[in-house]
């Protein structure tokens, strides 16, 4: 008989400081791939953006010092990819690589050159464009955090969590903007395999306990039925469709410290949704022992 497993809410920041492993990391948790090394990571990345996955190049941002003329460009592209603020007289401009593959003719395009000039060369290789006379300057974060004042600092200063959650509570998760997602994928996840210990997992419900005998009926008729469809030759894409709200749902979340704020401001609530609330408030309590909220 097909077994299932319960597990609880989990949250765990995210803090990898090289392009090429962070998009591999984040894009590995969408297929439940482990992680084989940074060259792995490389040509990992490099096909990703040769088949045009470019959701996943989001969770990686770069941030740079401009002047005010490129500065004045880049506000009349009113592109939602490119981020950018003054501060004392400043000019910063925050971006994925996203917006720098995806630029067509014109001034897209200049742009593009004049930021892709700044990047490492093993980066700025993926881009189609020669380097720029002009270049901004690459900044990192600690630099950013002495820089900006708080305010600016909170809206440019980009955090990842992996959470583990259910699938209920990812419906709602993802209808945040700007915010960028990697999602566990129940197409191309076959739980019934090893990697997935041959079993379902589903997070525990608030009521279990009170209501025992009702969810444990439910989740083992579940995962009879899962498997009894993928035994019979579906495809994890087509046996998905018997599977719950209360599955165990891993998704990475990334946005700025500002956008963090608005969700925790919604979702710890005594207005919102009970599963999501206890989620958010870890993430909440944790973000706030690593960063000024």
């Amino acid at each position: 008989m097909p077994g299932y497993r319960l597990i609880e809410n989990s949250v765990e920041f995210v803090e990898t400081s090289d392009f090429f492993d962070k998009v591999a990391l984040v894009a590995h948790n969408c297929y439940q791939v482990k992680d084989k090394g940074h060259e792995s990571n490389v040509d990992f990345v490099k096909r990703l953006i040769s088949s045009g996955h470019l959701a996943m190049i989001e969770h990686y941002r770069f941030f740079f010092e401009v002047d005010s003329r490129h500065y004045d460009l880049f506000k009349k592209l009113y592109n939602p990819y490119f981020f950018l603020l003054e501060d004392k007289g400043h000019y910063y401009l925050s971006c994925s690589l996203r917006p720098l593959l995806e630029a067509k003719e014109g001034l897209e395009k200049e742009l593009s050159a004049y930021i892709s000039s700044a990047l490492p060369v093993e980066i700025s290789s993926l881009l189609p464009y020669e380097k720029s006379e002009e270049r901004p300057l690459l900044l990192n974060l600690e630099t950013l955090k002495k820089t900006l004042d708080a305010s600016n600092y909170r809206r440019f200063r980009f955090v990842t969590y992996h959470l583990i959650t259910d699938r209920g509570v990812t419906h709602e998760i993802v209808r945040h903007r700007p915010c960028s997602f990697a999602q566990e994928s129940t197409r191309y996840c076959n739980y019934t395999k090893d990697k997935f210990s041959n079993e379902l997992a589903f997070m525990k419900p608030l009521a279990y306990d009170e209501h025992k005998d009702i969810y444990d009926r439910f989740f083992q008729n579940t995962s009879d039925t899962y498997f009894a469809l993928i035994e019979k030759g579906e495809k994890p894409d087509e046996a998905r469709a018997v599977l719950p709200n209360s599955l165990k749902a891993s998704i990475m979340v990334s946005a700025t410290l500002e956008e963090w704020n608005h969700i925790f401001e919604l979702r710890c609530s005594e207005f919102a949704h009970p599963d999501i609330r206890r989620l958010m408030i870890l993430v909440r309590d944790d973000l706030g022992k690593r960063e000024t909220l």
